[in-house]
């Protein structure tokens, strides 16, 4: 299942993502808010390596396989979080970042949910029981994490109604990868992943809408995203070993 170019290629490219982050945080510098040490540069970096090995993963792994779709469809949502990580850093001079950032993400989980249910189609993992178990448990754990941590009086309905949508998309996403999970047991890193997503999102979310602002909050979330998308880009290793 491993050939040579993905040693070759992948096995480099998570070392240097894996440095970027430790020697970032080990020896970045606390910024004037005290919420970030690893350097944004790092985070960037970071990010546009796992599109890399997501591109090899689609294109090296999975193209000549059933899950060629599903390696594609997670290469494109990997993407698409790149560019929200671009937006959200502000390195784009975008009025409102925020929006922009989110409706990113909002199209990475869209491609992510497209890609779990094509999984689930393609292992025939669809047990219902399963699928609604996942989804009703994390749409209403996202509902209340959104009322008690990120919801504002002091935020524009417009934007608190807009998070609420947000949270409950990311809730689908992490739900089906639950549910994946739920019926074969390899894929809980896959789980977990996706509910890192959402626990990066809520800790962001709490900083943007409610300002809460604790020390090293900024790279809490970071670290916690950044796993969950290793180990959802990752995931296509797992559905090519069960083929």
């Amino acid at each position: 299942m491993y050939t040579i170019p993905y040693a070759t290629l992948l096995y480099p490219l998570l070392a240097v993502w894996a440095a970027l982050l430790i020697l970032g945080f080990a020896f970045g510098r606390l910024d004037q808010e005290r919420i970030n040490r690893i350097p944004r540069a790092n985070k960037m970096l970071s990010s546009a390596i796992l599109v890399v090995c997501a591109l090899i993963w689609w294109l090296a792994g999975a193209a000549s396989t059933p899950l060629a779709a599903y390696a594609a469809l997670l290469f494109f949502g990997m993407a698409f979080s790149f560019i929200g990580d671009v937006i959200m850093a502000q390195l784009l001079a975008l009025p409102q970042y925020v929006l922009f950032g989110t409706g990113a993400f909002g199209v990475a989980h869209v491609l992510y949910i497209s890609g779990y249910l094509r999984l689930g189609a393609v292992l025939g993992l669809q047990n219902g029981g399963a699928r609604a178990v996942g989804l009703a448990v994390l749409l209403v754990l996202a509902g209340a994490l959104w009322w008690t941590l990120i919801r504002s009086l002091q935020t524009p309905a417009v934007l608190n109604y807009g998070s609420l949508g947000y949270a409950l998309l990311l809730a689908v996403m992490a739900g089906l990868a639950v549910s994946l999970a739920l019926q074969e047991p390899r894929f809980v890193p896959l789980a977990l992943g996706a509910l890192l997503f959402l626990v990066s999102d809520v800790f962001l979310g709490h900083r943007l809408f409610q300002g809460g602002k604790f020390l090293l909050v900024g790279d809490l979330v970071w670290m916690t995203y950044i796993v969950g998308q290793l180990l959802i880009v990752f995931s296509t290793a797992t559905g090519l070993r069960l083929l």
